[in-house]
């Protein structure tokens, strides 16, 4: 498990749930971290560099790449997505990338792009490095924190979180993390919630066996709080 403290840390487990700090720090500088595999084994992480606090209009994110041949020691590579160039207007933001049957990577991104209303845009790469813009927004509106699974019949299943704030408008979502699918992996279903929380954030998820799924989520409470890692099994029927 990658995940954001001072950089990007890790942890290993043997059974999913109980979790051992790796040693070391996996990426200096840097957040939202997602994984792909290279034609060659290799591990290459997607993940935003933030120039401040802030969200869009007060800070700029961009996403950046490293890779590693042990998934521990990463050299970085550079920058994959300008913001400030894609129509993002300097939002591109938590990552989510998936190697597709092609090989191309897609990268699922948090966008500022008038388009997404806040929500998903993605780009698309034949080489891993050289990422394009695709046209439309993934998802529109307030769904945030992309991670992506393929089921067994072979659609996407994409999920996000939703954390509407009520006194900066009408919330006509209930909060929490919800789900799309996909037949092409760019256009999706209308979200559908899949569990109710406040302030949970940057999900992640993983097969468990078929049909059974690990969803990893963070969850906060005042920003004075500690953030949690925690996690749900969710069972998709169809």
């Amino acid at each position: 498990m990658y995940y954001c403290e001072n950089g990007i840390s890790s942890a290993t487990s043997q059974d999913g749930l109980n979790f051992v700090k790796d040693s070391g720090t996996r990426i200096d500088r840097g957040c939202d971290p997602t994984i792909v595999k290279t034609a060659d084994g290799k591990y290459r992480m997607y993940y935003k560099i933030q120039s401040g606090p802030g969200g869009p209009g007060t800070s700029i994110h961009k996403i950046y790449s490293a890779i590693s041949a042990d998934g521990l020691s990463f050299q970085a590579e550079g920058l994959r997505i300008d913001s400030e160039k894609t129509g993002d207007r300097g939002w591109a933001s938590v990552p989510e990338a998936i190697k597709l049957a092609d090989n191309r990577v897609r990268i699922i991104y948090v966008s500022d792009d008038p388009e997404a209303e806040g929500g998903l845009m993605s780009a698309i790469s034949t080489d891993g490095l050289n990422f394009i813009k695709e046209s439309g927004a993934r998802i529109k509106g307030n769904y945030v924190d992309p991670s992506i699974a393929v089921l067994p019949d072979g659609r996407y299943w994409l999920l996000m979180a939703h954390n509407c704030v009520p006194d900066k408008g009408p919330c006509a979502e209930e909060n929490g993390l919800y789900a799309s699918t996909s037949l092409d992996g760019l256009n999706y279903t209308t979200p559908k919630l899949v569990y109710a929380a406040e302030n949970t954030f940057d999900p992640a998820v993983v097969e468990i066996n078929e049909n059974n799924y690990r969803i990893y989520y963070g969850e906060y409470g005042r920003p004075e709080d500690p953030m949690y890692i925690k996690s749900i099994t969710v069972t998709i029927t169809q």
